[in-house]
């Protein structure tokens, strides 16, 4: 007779990844829509001469490691090696997810004893992670209950799912659409990685009112909003789409749960956490890349996770883009303010030359192939244009301004401290 060990816990999944912090932007990424012109503000007074007219530094918010976690906290792959059955058994368990069965049981006859294997049950989902990292993204919450039989232990599930057959038939096309809109041929590694950071990053608005929402890819593509979870998860399928090998990496963060990726570039391996090279929900177009391609030194100043699970990342190959805030991308120049000093610069990605075009502390840039368009700090945010050819500076409005975004019919987006949007044909 089959004796009856646990009678049903219940994970909430939704409790694990939505509480990373983060600040993620609105951008129309596969459909740019023709803005409504509006009117221009009215201008401002120019300051007297002489007067403070420069602002505030902007930086992004620092982050800091876990003092409440430690990688003791979280599954490690080794228990696969010790015992191959739990593996095995995980991977039954994520064959049924694949297919959003709802009810289903599952024996295991491995080394663990109850104590020990009832601490994997209850931890179900970060071990499927390792197995398939984006079906595990499926789960909304589960229950189980369990029974001693011989040699082992035969587990009843029942899950409920955030997505669908049908809503991930949609992600599968999605990302088929940006692979083939983003990705060519004749790319090397490092910009297929960085059109896919770029892409998430452009994509929504992080999402921290509601833990029941933003967990799954489905919600972050058809919604523009979620949360770290989702981020990751997208930007794997992505990466996996540009024909780059990467993975799923949960850990933590500022003491919280936090998830992002490992891509392989060149065949070197580094970390990218795409939420966090967003810079603040109130700037949807900022774009960062202090966590683009960044080595395992570099992220353990503000990350935790269990080393053993994932490929070691030791090369410092990128290290010259970790200051890039506010940054556009042209061609192959990336033009950028610069953390250090506050100073506009251009990144040639071909010649691998860095420039600085001016001493302004110039913000929310937007760029074309002549000039950068900013909210100038040191003139009072007023809207203005730099010449890339010379670095002379023309204002052209008289009142500050923020969140600047060229779109893809060459129109220039803004926005002025009152709220109001307004566009402008270059």
């Amino acid at each position: 007779m089959k004796k009856s060990i646990l009678l049903i816990f219940l994970l909430i999944i939704l409790s694990m990844l939505s509480a990373c912090s983060a600040a993620i932007k609105v951008v129309e990424a596969l459909v740019q829509e023709e803005p409504e012109l509006q009117e221009e503000p009215e201008l401002q007074e120019e300051p007297e001469s002489g007067e403070e007219t420069s602002m505030d530094v902007k930086l992004p918010t620092s982050k800091a490691q876990s003092a409440e976690f430690a990688t003791e906290d979280l599954f490690s792959t080794t228990l696969f090696k010790e015992d191959p059955a739990l593996l095995q058994f995980s991977k039954k368990v994520e064959k049924h997810i694949t297919k959003f069965d709802t009810n289903f049981t599952i024996v295991y006859k491995g080394k663990l004893d109850w104590d020990a294997f009832e601490v994997q049950l209850n931890d179900i989902y970060n071990i499927i992670n390792f197995v398939n990292p984006y079906t595990a993204g499926y789960v909304e919450n589960y229950n189980w209950e369990a029974w001693e039989v011989d040699n082992g232990y035969e587990v009843e599930f029942d899950f409920t799912y955030l997505t669908d057959a049908k809503k991930e038939k949609k992600v599968d096309t999605y990302v088929q659409e940006f692979a083939n809109k983003f990705i060519t041929k004749d790319m090397d590694d490092f910009h297929r990685a960085k059109a896919v950071n770029d892409f998430v990053v452009q994509l929504a608005t992080y999402s921290d009112e509601d833990a029941s929402e933003g967990q799954s890819v489905y919600e972050l593509i058809s919604k523009k909003t979620g949360v770290c979870q989702a981020y990751a998860l997208l930007a794997y399928r992505l990466f996996l789409a540009a024909d780059l090998d990467a993975k799923y990496v949960y850990g933590y963060s500022d003491n919280q749960l936090h998830a992002w990726n490992l891509v392989s570039v060149n065949g070197e391996w580094y970390h990218v956490d795409t939420t966090w090279n967003d810079v603040n929900p109130d700037e949807p177009y900022a774009i960062a890349y202090a966590y683009f391609l960044v080595n395992d030194e570099k992220l353990s100043e503000d990350h935790i996770w269990a080393n053993e699970n994932y490929f070691a990342a030791t090369s410092n190959a990128y290290d010259f883009m970790h200051d890039m805030w506010y940054a556009d991308t042209v061609g192959n120049v990336i033009y950028y303010n610069n953390m250090a000093d506050s100073m506009v610069y251009a990144y040639n990605l071909a010649t691998k030359q860095n420039k600085q075009l001016t001493e302004t502390s110039c913000y929310y840039l937007a760029a074309s192939d002549d000039a950068i368009y900013c909210s100038d700090y040191d003139n009072a945010g007023f809207l203005t244009k730099i010449f890339i050819k010379d670095g002379s500076e023309k204002v052209l409005l008289e009142a500050e301004v923020q969140n600047l975004f060229i779109n893809d019919k060459g129109v220039l987006l803004y926005e002025t401290i009152d709220g109001k949007k307004h566009s402008q044909n270059l």
